[in-house]
Protein backbone atom coordinates (compact mmCIF):
# COMPACT_ATOMS: atom_id res chain seq x y z
CA UNK A 1 0.00 0.00 0.00
CA UNK A 2 1.32 3.45 -1.20
CA UNK A 3 -1.09 5.82 -2.24
CA UNK A 4 -0.90 9.32 -2.02
CA UNK A 5 -3.16 9.30 0.57
CA UNK A 6 -1.37 7.05 2.85
CA UNK A 7 1.70 9.16 1.94
CA UNK A 8 0.66 12.11 3.05
CA UNK A 9 -0.99 11.15 6.65
CA UNK A 10 2.81 9.29 7.02
CA UNK A 11 4.10 12.84 6.43
CA UNK A 12 1.18 14.53 8.82
CA UNK A 13 2.53 11.66 11.50
CA UNK A 14 6.33 12.57 11.28
CA UNK A 15 5.63 16.09 11.57
CA UNK A 16 3.48 15.85 14.74
CA UNK A 17 5.78 14.04 15.86
CA UNK A 18 8.71 16.19 15.15
CA UNK A 19 6.65 18.83 16.84
CA UNK A 20 7.18 16.87 20.04
CA UNK A 21 11.04 16.70 19.38
CA UNK A 22 10.87 13.10 17.63
CA UNK A 23 12.83 12.18 14.35
CA UNK A 24 11.34 8.76 13.35
CA UNK A 25 10.29 9.09 10.11
CA UNK A 26 11.78 6.17 8.95
CA UNK A 27 10.57 3.69 11.94
CA UNK A 28 6.85 5.09 11.05
CA UNK A 29 7.43 3.97 7.20
CA UNK A 30 8.82 0.55 8.74
CA UNK A 31 5.47 0.22 11.04
CA UNK A 32 3.38 0.80 7.49
CA UNK A 33 5.45 -1.31 5.65
CA UNK A 34 5.38 -4.46 8.74
CA UNK A 35 1.89 -4.00 9.10
CA UNK A 36 -0.58 -3.54 6.56
CA UNK A 37 -3.59 -3.40 8.60
CA UNK A 38 -2.31 -0.20 10.10
CA UNK A 39 -1.21 1.08 6.70
CA UNK A 40 -5.04 0.21 5.44
CA UNK A 41 -6.57 2.37 8.84
CA UNK A 42 -4.13 5.14 8.53
CA UNK A 43 -5.27 4.85 4.36
CA UNK A 44 -8.59 5.58 5.61
CA UNK A 45 -8.66 8.12 8.04
CA UNK A 46 -8.35 11.67 8.24
CA UNK A 47 -5.11 13.44 10.08
CA UNK A 48 -7.31 15.10 12.15
CA UNK A 49 -9.14 11.90 13.61
CA UNK A 50 -5.79 10.94 14.62
CA UNK A 51 -4.85 11.64 18.05
CA UNK A 52 -1.41 12.07 19.14
CA UNK A 53 0.06 11.99 22.22
CA UNK A 54 3.36 12.07 24.37
CA UNK A 55 4.54 10.46 27.35
CA UNK A 56 7.59 11.90 29.14
CA UNK A 57 7.98 9.07 32.09
CA UNK A 58 8.46 6.37 29.30
CA UNK A 59 10.29 8.54 26.43
CA UNK A 60 7.82 7.38 23.92
CA UNK A 61 5.18 8.92 21.57
CA UNK A 62 2.38 7.67 19.41
CA UNK A 63 -1.06 7.99 17.84
CA UNK A 64 -4.50 6.65 18.82
CA UNK A 65 -7.17 6.10 16.13
CA UNK A 66 -10.15 4.15 16.77
CA UNK A 67 -9.12 0.84 18.31
CA UNK A 68 -5.57 0.95 18.11
CA UNK A 69 -2.89 2.50 19.69
CA UNK A 70 0.55 2.41 18.07
CA UNK A 71 3.55 3.80 20.88
CA UNK A 72 6.77 4.18 19.79
CA UNK A 73 9.31 3.87 22.97
CA UNK A 74 12.71 5.71 22.39
CA UNK A 75 16.00 4.41 23.49
CA UNK A 76 18.70 7.33 23.40
CA UNK A 77 22.27 6.35 23.70
CA UNK A 78 25.89 8.20 22.51
CA UNK A 79 28.95 5.84 21.47
CA UNK A 80 32.11 6.57 19.55
CA UNK A 81 30.24 7.70 16.62
CA UNK A 82 27.57 10.00 18.34
CA UNK A 83 24.19 10.14 19.76
CA UNK A 84 22.14 7.34 18.77
CA UNK A 85 18.27 6.61 19.19
CA UNK A 86 16.47 3.78 18.74
CA UNK A 87 12.69 3.40 18.27
CA UNK A 88 10.30 0.25 18.96
CA UNK A 89 6.65 0.13 18.01
CA UNK A 90 4.03 -1.53 20.10
CA UNK A 91 0.79 -1.98 18.95
CA UNK A 92 -2.69 -2.19 21.25
CA UNK A 93 -6.00 -2.79 20.16
CA UNK A 94 -8.34 -2.34 22.50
Amino acid sequence: MNSEKLEKIKNGISRKFEEMGFFIKEDIEELIDTYPEIAKRLENTKLKKINFFYDEDENSVGFTLDDVQVEFFIKTGEDEKGPWYEAEAEIRYF
